[in-house]
């Protein structure tokens, strides 16, 4: 199967094929099996996608997908930036990504300028390069060597002959025929040193697969018993093991691999098979199979010790359950190690899997930018509350010079406000003096807080505080104060997503610091409106929250979290309000609006531990939002109670929540 390959015609079917597959047809099997489009990683507008190579340790995927106009482009995917188009060779609309170096930098594949494919290799300074040809039209770049320093694949020679080629230091070279007229590369060995592809016999009477060294040259690897035909689709990073296919008696197909001068068949899961990638070592095989009547493919991984199983059976085997929703179609690659497949699901997404279970890319990605927007957000959460919710009117603390006050204040309340939703609570013991020039009251608490999450999730924070403010009048009715505040909590952080299709968590228990400023003006009773005091007032504050870097345990696939930072600026703008309803008692309430300045919350990085790197962009925040209470106040066992009612359309602080305070002069 030298220069085209089914899945390469999904390109653009009646252009590029035309150009490329038709004038090589007789190269090509009778029986392969068309691949279906991946719709894995997103795309890049259009309706498919496919992979078709990763890097050594799993974490750069490479391929093609469709724009949103008739025309595919190479992409490059990892965690931290999503799927990237590579774009195309001057003058293409065309290019798929074949390959990729071992640490992901590096990546070939073809594009058509004109009517025609040119083998291109992409890195990020350089961009797409053009290899050229063997002195034709055509050229396919299909395998990368690990360091991106040797290319092959297959290209045409000014007869229009496709010959499989090895390209080095902007050098392209022939690797010759096993005596057909076309040959073309598919894999390459880790140092560059060994080629594997397919090749025409003397008068095109078969097609089999090949070896290459420079030492040795072109090899024939021969066929399974009973077979004709067989076709190489990679080789080892050692070099030593070739994986593809062949026909056996009957016009069956069967994965097979090659070592030591031997081609062994692999078996099935009842119907034909396909060998699409293997380890570094040549150990761990992956591809694709058919039940009895190739109905049904499904993805295998292959060991001597343990035979063909799929990937659902070698999840089960490891105690991993799958979910009856899910169904593996084809493995398309494995990482160096063995440990880590990626490839297909029966529903078109892609899924990366390993010991442990398997999981969507997208899932994965989401499930980590979730939590760390929920774990910031909740670390303001409690302050927000003690700042605008038991400090909201810091004028009801104050006393006549040279007294001293003590109160005792709770709020109790829930967020359901965004992705999480749960209770929060506050507990406070406070103390001030007038000195005369300003009043300095001190107080000291606890936080509770649960927040539920999706798939079993949740944040458990257990946190103290301290909160000091000076309250300063300015003449007049104007009265400024100045506040500070940090809060230190341990979290307990379960993060849920789907593993193999069923609820996984992991867990994590970081410690969340926050520190704040406060700056406030108050025009006390500015107005009245029949009987009604009003007060209106502006209030700043500034934030910090940071969440130390942990580890989580248990799971499918725990992540380490990097150390996260994030501020919060908010001006509110309000009124209180208080009327007399009886002796002593009193109605208050108050109004304000709210907007916070930082546009967008921290990036959530890290690691999808032995998996890959992720950098997620932070949420979009909510900037404005309202805040209204309402309650009462009175005389009650020798001091002054308050209960209030708040409620909030946004933000970082409890959809709604119950605050009271009572608290004594002396």
């Amino acid at each position: 199967m030298p220069l085209c390959r089914p899945h390469a015609r999904r390109i653009r079917p009646a252009m590029l094929c035309a150009a490329i597959c038709l004038p090589f047809a007789s190269l090509l099997p009778s029986a392969v099996h068309a691949e279906i489009p991946l719709r894995d990683l997103g795309s890049l507008g259009g309706p498919e996608s496919m992979a078709h190579a990763l890097s050594a340790d799993g974490s750069v995927v490479v391929g093609r997908s469709d724009l949103n106009a008739p025309a595919s482009h190479a992409f490059r995917w990892t965690a931290a930036t999503g799927m990237v188009d590579l774009g195309v060779l001057p003058g293409a609309n065309d290019s798929s990504a074949r390959g990729v170096s071992a640490n992901g930098q590096v990546v070939v594949g073809f594009s058509n300028p004109g009517s025609v494919f040119r083998a291109f290799r992409w890195t990020q300074a350089g961009g797409m390069i053009n290899l050229g040809t063997l002195g034709g039209d055509y050229s396919m770049a299909n395998a990368v060597s690990a360091d991106g320093s040797v290319v092959v694949g297959g290209a045409s020679t000014g007869a229009n002959q496709v010959r499989a080629f090895r390209w080095k230091n902007g050098v392209m070279s022939s690797l010759g025929t096993l005596g057909g007229s076309g040959s073309s590369a598919y894999g390459v060995s880790g140092d560059g040193s060994v080629v594997a592809g397919n090749s025409q016999l003397a008068g095109d009477s078969a097609t089999h697969a090949f070896r290459w060294t420079q030492a040795g040259g072109m090899t024939d690897l021969g066929t399974l018993s009973g077979g004709n035909l067989s076709y190489a689709n990679k080789v080892s990073a050692d070099g030593t093991t070739i994986v593809g296919y062949g026909n056996i008696n009957g016009g069956e197909w069967r994965a097979f691999r090659w070592k030591d001068g031997l081609m062994s068949s692999l078996g099935s899961l009842g119907g034909d098979s396909e060998a699409n990638g293997v380890s570094a070592d040549g150990s761990v095989i992956v591809g694709k199979s058919g039940n009895a009547q190739n109905m049904v493919y499904k993805a295998f991984r292959w060991t001597a010790a343990g035979g063909m199983q799929s990937i659902e059976q070698w999840l089960a085997a490891s105690g991993v359950q799958v979910s009856s929703s899910l169904a593996t179609q084809q493995a398309n690659a494995v990482s160096a190690d063995g440990t880590v497949v990626v490839g297909q699901l029966a529903n078109g997404h892609a899924f990366i899997a390993r010991s442990s279970g398997l999981i969507s890319p997208e899932e994965m990605q989401q499930s980590v930018g979730s939590t760390g927007t929920v774990v910031l957000g909740t670390a303001f959460l409690p302050t927000g509350t003690v700042v605008n919710g038991a400090h909201s009117r810091p004028l009801s603390r104050r006393v006549a010079e040279g007294q001293k006050t003590f109160w005792l204040t709770g709020d109790w309340g829930r967020d359901e406000h965004d992705s999480a939703d749960g209770p929060v609570a506050i507990a406070e013991g406070g103390f001030g003096y007038n000195f005369g020039p300003a009043q300095v009251n001190l107080s000291v608490g606890r936080t509770w807080m649960h927040q539920g999450m999706d798939l079993g999730g949740r944040v458990k924070s257990d946190g103290a505080y301290v909160y000091g403010e000076a309250l300063i009048p300015l003449g007049g009715r104007l009265w400024s104060t100045f506040g500070a505040f940090v809060h230190r909590a341990e979290t307990d952080v379960r993060r849920g997503y789907l593993n193999a299709g069923l609820p996984d968590q992991s867990s994590g228990d970081p410690t969340v610091d926050v520190w704040g400023l406060r700056a406030r003006l108050d025009w006390e009773d500015l107005l009245q409106l029949a009987d009604a005091r009003l007060s209106p007032y502006a209030d700043l504050t500034y934030s910090r929250a940071t969440v130390d870097a942990y580890s989580e345990t248990g799971g499918g696939f725990p992540a380490r979290f990097e150390q996260r930072r994030e501020t919060a600026t908010e001006l509110r703008l309000g009124v209180n309000a208080e009327k007399p309803l009886a002796d002593a008692v009193s109605l208050v309430g108050m109004l304000e609006a709210a907007h916070r300045f930082e546009r967008h919350g921290a990036r959530t990085q890290g690691e999808i531990i032995g998996l890959f790197d992720f950098d997620v962009e932070g949420h979009r925040n909510q900037r404005d939002w309202l805040h209204a209470a309402i309650g009462v106040q009175g005389r009650l066992a020798g001091g002054q109670a308050s209960l209030m009612l708040h409620t909030t359309t946004q933000g970082e602080t409890p959809a709604y929540w119950l605050g009271a305070s009572w608290q004594r002069s002396f």
